[in-house]
C-alpha cells in the first residue's frame, strides 16, 4: 500500500506520497479545495493518508474516504515530539507526515460524530457572541478611567443606567461616543442569554443531558461541553483518562531518583476545563443543598486552599460524569 502525508492551508496544500519502502513517488502542491483533491486522489489504488488535526481535517479525511482511501487525523502536538527539526516547509512536513504513515509512528485523533460538531459549533459560538460583550464591557471601563471615572462593581441589569449616570454626572461630553458601544454590548449578552437558553432547552429533552445535569454545580452548558468534547464516553477505559484527556491530572518529570508533580498539563480541550472549573466554584460556593463531594471539596480547601480545591473537584466532576454518562445512573448525593 502507498502512504501519503499532506499538509493542509486554507489555500493550498503539499502532497507526498511514498511506496512501502519509503521512495517518493510523486510530490505535489494543490488548492485546498474538493475538485483539487479528487483530480489528484480520484482513481488511484487505495492510499492510508495521514493529517494533522486542523479546522480542515475533517473536512479532508471526508473527501479522502470518498474516493475510496483510508484517512487519518493525528494529533498534532504528539507530531512534533515524534519529528524534530530545525528546518520547516510545507514540503518537508507533507514528506514527515507520508513516513509517519508508513512507519506507524502517530497518535491518531478522535473524530466527532456530526452531532457533537454541531453542538460544539453551537458553544464556540456562543462563547465568541460573550466574548464581544465582555470586550465592549472593557472598552467601556478603559474609555471612562481614562477621565478619572471609575464604574467599580455592577450588577448587568443596571449595567448601563450606571455608565449612564456617572457619565452625564462628570463628564456628560463622552455618553454619545459610549452609546454604540453599550448597544453593542447590550445585544451580544442578549444573544447569549438566548443561545444559553436554547441549550437549556436541547439538554433538559436529552436523556445523557438531563442525568449529567444532576450533578450540583453542573448545568446545561457544562453538560453540553462534556458530551460534545468526549463524544463517545466507551473509548475511555477509566475516568482517569478522561481527566487526563482534558488536561487535570498534575505534570510528571521523572528521572532517576527524582520524581517531580507539577501543576496539571492543561492539555486537551480548554473550554471544557473551564466549564469543569466553573462548575466546582458552583458545587463548592452555592449555599443550597450538600453532598459528600461538596464536603470534600470545602475540607481539601482549608487544608490545601481555594484554587488547588476547585481543580480538584473540577477533576472529581470529570470522572463522575463519565462515570453517570456510562452506567446510566443519576448522581446521588450521599452515594
Amino acid at each position: 500500500m502507498e502512504h501519503c502525508g499532506i499538509d493542509l492551508a486554507v489555500r493550498s496544500s503539499s502532497i507526498c506520497v511514498t511506496e512501502e519502502s519509503g521512495k517518493i513517488l510523486e510530490e505535489r502542491v494543490v488548492p485546498t479545495e474538493e475538485e483539487a483533491f479528487t483530480e489528484f486522489f480520484g482513481g488511484r489504488e487505495q492510499m492510508s493518508c495521514l493529517v494533522e488535526a486542523s479546522p480542515l481535517a475533517e473536512w479532508a479525511a471526508k473527501v479522502l474516504e470518498g474516493l475510496g482511501h483510508r484517512a487519518t487525523v493525528i494529533d498534532t502536538r504528539k507530531a512534533k515530539g515524534v519529528i524534530r527539526t530545525k528546518k520547516k516547509t510545507d514540503r518537508l512536513d507533507s514528506r514527515n507526515l507520508a513516513k509517519m504513515s508508513r512507519t506507524g509512528w502517530y497518535t491518531a485523533v478522535h473524530r466527532k460524530s456530526a452531532r457533537a460538531r454541531a453542538m460544539r459549533t453551537y458553544l464556540q459560538a456562543r462563547q465568541g457572541v460573550l466574548a464581544t460583550a465582555l470586550a465592549q464591557g472593557s472598552r467601556i471601563r478603559g474609555l471612562l478611567r481614562a477621565h478619572g471615572i471609575k464604574l467599580g462593581q455592577v450588577a448587568d441589569s443596571r449595567y448601563e443606567q450606571r455608565v449612564r449616570q456617572l457619565t452625564m454626572e462628570e463628564a456628560p461630553q463622552l455618553w454619545p461616543m459610549l452609546q454604540p458601544l453599550l448597544r453593542l454590548r447590550a445585544e451580544a449578552m442578549r444573544s447569549a442569554r438566548e443561545m444559553q437558553k436554547q441549550m437549556a432547552s436541547q439538554m433538559s429533552q436529552d436523556e445523557v443531558g438531563r442525568r449529567l445535569m444532576s450533578v450540583p454545580g453542573v448545568g446545561p452548558l457544562t453538560a453540553s461541553v462534556f458530551m460534545a468534547t468526549l463524544d463517545e464516553p466507551q473509548r475511555f477505559g477509566s475516568g482517569d483518562q478522561v481527566a487526563a484527556y482534558i488536561g487535570l491530572v498534575p505534570s510528571v518529570q521523572q528521572s532517576g531518583e527524582k520524581d517531580f508533580h507539577g501543576q496539571i498539563t492543561r492539555e486537551g480541550d480548554r473550554l471544557l476545563r473551564s466549564h469543569l472549573f466553573e462548575a466546582a466554584h458552583t458545587l463548592l460556593t452555592r449555599k443550597k443543598g450538600t453532598s459528600r463531594l461538596k464536603k470534600w471539596g470545602l475540607k481539601l480547601a482549608k487544608k490545601k486552599g481555594y484554587s488547588k480545591a476547585r481543580v480538584a473537584v473540577a477533576r472529581k466532576l470529570a470522572i463522575l460524569l463519565h462515570h453517570l454518562w456510562i452506567t446510566g445512573e443519576t448522581f446521588q448525593a450521599t452515594a
